[in-house]
């Protein structure tokens, strides 16, 4: 149980990071459980936030979440649970509202403002935020992706980069993907079509046989991937549509909604890209001849 314990405090640990919000919100219970008089405030600000604390760092609760129905990766979610900014902007104003002169309630409340802002960090510093291109606050490479796949009236299925999994059924919940946000946490999925596409060289046959097995009707490749195999993509039966914001298209020559599509595009097909495609031919001692293709 020792080890269970030291991974639980790893989590917390992690939860909190470096901000004092963890230890204001300790502070703030233990303050409302000794002034506060009211049952229904105590209930929620005091028993539940104890309990739900109280139950996260239980051993015999945590073994079973991290091992059985749960894992390591989002055990910390149960902290959510706790209100913890409900708890600590109550338990403040209860201790601000003791004190009798105005001023010094006002000069005490500004510094605690200012103690918590310091103690966290602005969201907008953070490299993962970034600009909104436009109203839908999605990437326009996901937007115009989107948008060349959709099809009126019917759903298709599509694999994308990685990248892209987290926005395009923001957009468009009309493409299906063959595995979604799940794939880039590790040990959540083993899909091999989502470790092929991040393959540098991705392997034509791979892709595309992985894909067929899968019901992909949509193969969306970054520009200038390089890809290898004895064929290029197009012989095993998905043909290039179009290029969008860096990103190559390819549809499955099968779909219903194929022969449409190929008119509709035909005139944004670059048919004299750089595809880089790089042919390899087996020897007969097993290895590799790549030759590269104009």
């Amino acid at each position: 149980m020792g080890d269970v314990f030291r991974t639980t405090l790893a989590i917390y640990r992690d939860y909190g990071g470096s901000s004092m919000m963890t230890i204001l919100v300790t502070a703030a219970v233990l303050y409302l459980w000794v002034v506060e008089e009211r049952k229904e405030i105590k209930i929620l600000f005091v028993y539940l936030t104890a309990g739900l604390a109280g139950l996260f760092f239980f051993p015999l609760f945590s073994y079973a979440a991290i091992h059985i129905f749960l894992d390591s990766q989002v055990y910390y979610r149960l902290l959510w649970l706790i209100p913890m900014g409900m708890v600590t902007a109550y338990g403040a104003a209860r201790a601000v509202s003791q004190i009798e002169a105005r001023r010094k309630r006002a000069v005490i409340s500004v510094l605690f403002v200012l103690f918590l802002a310091q103690s966290g960090s602005l969201i907008y510093c953070n490299p993962m935020v970034t600009k909104a291109e436009n109203l839908y606050h999605l990437p326009g490479s996901v937007i115009s992706t989107a948008d060349v796949m959709h099809v009126e009236g019917r759903d298709v299925k599509a694999v994308v980069p990685s990248e892209m999994l987290q926005f395009i059924r923001q957009y468009d919940a009309g493409i299906h993907l063959a595995y979604g946000r799940e794939a880039l946490v590790d040990g959540w999925s083993s899909n091999p079509l989502y470790h092929t596409m991040e393959e540098s060289p991705v392997h034509s046959f791979d892709v595309t046989d992985y894909a067929k097995q899968q019901g992909v009707e949509y193969i969306v490749l970054r520009a200038g991937t390089p890809i290898v195999g004895s064929k290029p993509i197009e012989d095993y039966e998905f043909t290039y549509l179009t290029t969008v914001e860096n990103y190559d298209i390819y549809i499955f020559d099968r779909a219903e909604f194929a022969e449409e599509k190929k008119k509709e595009y035909k005139s944004s097909a670059d048919a004299d890209r750089d595809d880089f495609y790089i042919r390899t031919e087996p020897l007969s001692n097993g290895q590799i001849i790549m030759e590269e293709t104009e």
